[in-house]
């Protein structure tokens, strides 16, 4: 049995010799020049590309950031698809006219820009104050949406979705089904103007809302209008439309903007703005501000300055 054992420990041992001998002689000759012990096969070696994430823009973490009274803010570059800053960024507030941007979404996907509405008396008044309009007017749907977007005419956003219905189509409905497929998942809206304070959205919500919108670049362009003249159909009538957004002119290099207020949601504010050299835009949005003309020129001021942008 001792026999039997110590026989086939000696069998065992003489195979794992012979392994070794195969596995070292297949590594060829030792090179004593180089001095790397085994020769190893002649193959060559790669090294894979890294892809290295962009930094910019860079933020230099000593300049501090500002103080302002918006309960919610946000600064986006659309280049890099980073934020800047943040306050409360998934905070649902009431954003008021700000919806008009997305009611602008609607119009340019769902009407003829040279249609003529003839204002109904729904779009007298509508917010119970200032009439923007004339009963029984006409205008193109074009004009109708420069007086929405340059001097926040609440008349005009209820003139586009009496149209809007007169062919059919539920304008609220809409806009609502468009922010679901932006993935705007914490907004809802009630009215085409934003007078209703239910309604509500974010202003992460918002970014992805203006990041499709700047596929129309004529949404952007007629909201940094400072002013311009409309005329109804017949020529009879003409509306003055002084802009809402008095940052323009005042900050440098402004591609558009959109105002709001209610009482409930306070004052808001969009502002799109490009860097000198720099290819992207940086969009400032603030909710629920005290002074939304100071909050957002303390946000671009302080990106300007706290971020390096090459």
């Amino acid at each position: 049995m001792k026999f039997s054992l110590n026989l086939i420990i000696g069998a065992l041992c003489i195979l794992l010799s012979l392994n070794l001998f195969f596995i070292f002689s297949s590594f060829g000759s030792v090179n004593t020049e180089s001095g790397t012990g085994i020769n190893l096969p002649d193959t060559k070696a790669y090294i894979l590309p890294v892809s290295q994430a962009s930094y910019i823009p860079i933020l230099d973490s000593d300049i501090v950031k500002p103080e302002i009274s918006a309960k919610s803010a946000i600064v986006y570059d659309t280049r890099s698809s980073r934020f800047l800053f943040e306050k409360n960024t998934q905070q649902k507030l009431p954003v008021a006219s700000l919806t008009k941007i997305l009611s602008a979404v609607v119009v340019l996907e769902s009407m003829n820009l040279d249609d003529l509405v003839i204002i109904p008396k729904e779009a007298i008044r509508a917010d119970g104050e200032k009439q923007d309009l004339y009963l029984g007017e006409s205008l193109t749907v074009e004009n109708l949406l420069k007086l929405m977007l340059i001097q926040s005419s609440n008349d005009a956003a209820y003139a586009l979705a009496a149209h809007s219905k007169d062919q059919g189509v539920d304008f609220v409905s809409a806009m609502n089904h468009k922010a679901a497929v932006l993935g705007m998942k914490n907004s809802f809206f009630l009215d085409p103007a934003g007078l209703n304070d239910n309604a509500y959205s974010s202003v992460e919500d918002l970014i992805l809302l203006i990041e499709y919108s700047l596929n129309y670049s004529q949404i952007w362009d007629i909201s940094a209008e400072k002013s311009i003249i409309v005329e109804s159909s017949d020529k009879k009538i003409k509306h003055y439309s002084v802009s809402t957004n008095q940052l323009l002119g005042v900050l440098p290099d402004i591609l558009g903007g959109k105002t709001g207020y209610t009482d409930g949601a306070l004052e808001c504010l969009i502002l799109i703005i490009r860097l000198p050299d720099y290819p992207s835009k940086i969009v400032s949005i603030v909710l629920g501000s005290r002074d939304r003309f100071g909050d957002t020129q303390k946000l671009v001021d302080w990106t300007r300055q706290a971020y390096r942008w090459k």
